[in-house]
């Protein structure tokens, strides 16, 4: 077996387009010369020779933001600290050192001087994916590029099973006969000339109750049916809000894991899971708001708007835990390691 192959820093192409700015320099100075020749991060040193550290355009926004004196504060209050890589740092060091502290770029040096920057997006790709995935039911050749796909498309189909489809009208939550629900909401049907023939319904949706010829917004009745009405509507404004988001994040930190870059929990698990809760709370609201209406209404569950909610619901968990539907198939490593 042949050893594997570890990049260090010198296989990269080291950028040595990058800037540099004395430690006295104000904030404002960085800023002007980052302008001047046209990157977004300076590299700190002192006299020329010692490197401090890194100041990137997002610390001087951060400042400006705090209503700092940009000509007063020196560029060694506003950067970051982080230790030089030498041209022979493994890539994996290189990356490992800008994650932990969230940045972009480190300085490269050799032999005491500065060679260039390298960024997190030049180290990514040099990583090999050493750690083995066995965890998951269906092998592939590359998990994150999976997952990724697989999270977006479940996540998508969510939205549109949980908040598009009872938007726009294909399926409601409960419907009731249009008799009993005129009465018990205080509507006079004022048609002239019509004549209900057998069952009409009326099906109550996210922000109105539909009937063959009504349109009824449930902000039109809180007069006459009661406040709870305005928390149906509340409800489901909401519930259109964290469905929107909840397809952001699962995308979002779905593609971080393919750039092996670290989302944070409420961004995996937070907003998705309080979308779930509110799809549950939607049918509960309504239920509420139904039964206390006066005269009580007969109602019926739509089966088909509560089927769509459950594949909703069944969709946001496999995006949320899609680590665990898919494992790396041995060859993968076998291709990394080599023979003889």
């Amino acid at each position: 077996m042949t050893k594997k192959k570890v990049y260090i820093v010198k296989d990269l192409v080291i950028d040595d387009q990058y800037g540099i700015i004395d430690s006295k320099a104000t904030i404002r100075e960085a800023a002007k010369k980052m302008k001047e020749i046209g990157v977004p991060d300076l590299v700190v040193m002192e006299n020329g020779k010692k490197v401090l550290g890194v100041i990137g355009d997002f610390d001087i926004v951060h400042k400006v933001a705090e209503g700092t004196d940009c000509n007063k504060v020196s560029v060694i209050d506003a950067m970051y600290v982080i230790e030089p890589v030498h041209v022979n740092t493994t890539v994996q060091e290189a990356f490992n050192r800008m994650q932990r502290l969230q940045v972009n770029v480190v300085p490269v040096v050799e032999n005491g001087e500065l060679k260039g920057v390298c960024t997190i997006q030049d180290c990514w790709s040099y990583i090999p994916d050493e750690t083995f995935d066995d965890i998951g039911l269906i092998p592939v050749e590359n998990t994150k590029f999976v997952e990724f796909w697989f999270a977006s498309i479940c996540s998508i189909i969510a939205l549109i099973f949980g908040v598009i489809f009872p938007l726009i009208g294909i399926y409601g939550y409960f419907y009731a006969d249009e008799t009993n629900v005129l009465g018990a909401l205080g509507i006079i049907d004022i048609r002239i000339g019509t004549t209900a023939v057998g069952f009409s319904a009326i099906e109550f949706f996210l922000f109105e109750a539909r009937g063959p010829e009504l349109l009824i917004p449930y902000s039109s009745i809180v007069s006459t049916s009661g406040v709870i009405w305005i928390f149906v509507d509340l409800f489901s404004i909401v519930l259109v809000i964290l469905g929107i988001l909840s397809l952001f994040t699962i995308i979002y930190a779905s593609y971080s894991d393919t750039r092996r870059l670290l989302a944070g929990r409420r961004i995996r698990v937070l907003i998705p899971g309080l979308f779930i809760v509110f799809m549950i709370l939607e049918w509960i609201i309504f239920g509420i708001a139904l039964s206390l209406s006066l005269p009580s209404i007969p109602i019926s569950i739509d089966v088909l708007g509560l089927l769509f909610s459950i594949i909703s619901i069944v969709f946001v968990i496999f995006a949320v835990f899609r680590d665990y539907f898919f494992r790396g198939k041995e060859s993968s490593v076998n291709k990394i390691e080599g023979a003889d």
